[in-house]
């Protein structure tokens, strides 16, 4: 039996989905460990049913796996992820990893766009607003890679963040400096619904011009549902509303590249945390089936 079961494309030629691993957590602040996720998410997936969670068969998904990427130096990750995973065409998945090899991704994608004449947008649903510009003495902490973005050239009002509820006085600051940045705390999205807050979302960026890319670090779950991360935050998302919000994300705009960090197998239980960012992805693989947004 293969990875990804009857989901592996046979050749890449006939690949709807491309799919990479950033096996790096040297820049984890508190729990390491995510650096094991790549590969475990992948011995996983030899266990789980191409099917989503009403049995709707996802078999029209083909996924070319194209390896680990090397993250040790970021410009070359940078280069790597934009040569070899977004310049195929498709659907791009990038498993962490920490949440700073998305300073590398988010970099690659937004070179990607410009070449393309598209407007990149970033949808980062977090616990943290990860905009610090320096913490604990790196530019390169998986506490900074909005802050590079915004550095990079991202607009502020196409930077979103979603269900953040842990902060550091510096993001404070940042968010007065950047009064354009959507920020939505947990508090927020409990009391909007996430159905209201995805219309919200779809109104302001569902339009040819946009392409988005989705960074979802499984922190945003409350540490009921996802206790394998290396910063666990209460008071948070339930796997329910984390799951609706990116399959809502997918079918509703054209994201075309999703990271999933901060899976710590090391630091889970009986893998519930992997168990849940792999079935999420196997959900926003229907919502592509369904919006018919990729080749079949």
């Amino acid at each position: 039996m293969d990875e990804f079961r009857d989901l592996i494309a046979k050749n890449e030629e006939e690949a709807n989905v491309f799919l990479c691993g950033v096996p790096f957590d040297g820049n984890a602040s508190i729990g390491k460990g995510a650096a094991k996720a790549p590969d475990t998410m992948r011995e996983l997936s030899y266990g789980l049913p191409p099917l989503d969670m009403v049995g709707n068969l996802l078999t029209k998904i083909k996924i070319c796996d194209l390896g680990n990427f090397d993250a040790s130096n970021f410009d070359e990750l940078q280069e790597n992820i934009k040569e070899k995973l977004l310049s195929k065409k498709g659907f791009h998945v990038i498993f962490g990893g920490d949440h700073s090899i998305a300073i590398a991704s988010e970099r690659a994608f937004y070179d990607s766009c410009l070449e393309r004449g598209k407007t990149p947008v970033i949808i980062h649903l977090d616990a943290h607003p990860d905009i610090c510009d320096v913490y604990e003495g790196s530019k390169y902490s998986h506490a900074c890679p909005n802050f590079r973005s915004l550095e990079y050239g991202y607009k502020d009002e196409n930077v979103t963040l979603v269900g953040v509820r842990g902060f550091e006085a510096q993001e404070i600051e940042t968010f007065k400096k950047h009064p354009k940045l959507d920020v939505f705390t947990t508090f927020n999205v409990k009391k909007i619904g996430i159905e209201n807050l995805l219309v919200y979302i779809s109104n302001k960026y569902n339009k040819p011009e946009y392409e988005v890319y989705f960074s979802y670090d499984i922190d945003a779950n409350d540490p009921a549902f996802a206790p394998g991360t290396g910063t666990p935050e209460a008071f948070g998302l339930t796997d329910f509303e984390t799951v609706a919000f990116a399959v809502g994300l997918v079918a509703n705009l054209n994201v075309t590249c999703m990271d999933l960090v901060e899976i710590a197998p090391p630091l889970d239980v009986n893998n519930i945390t992997s168990w849940l960012g792999l079935k999420t992805l196997y959900e926003i693989f229907n919502s592509l089936i369904k919006s018919e947004k990729i080749k079949w």
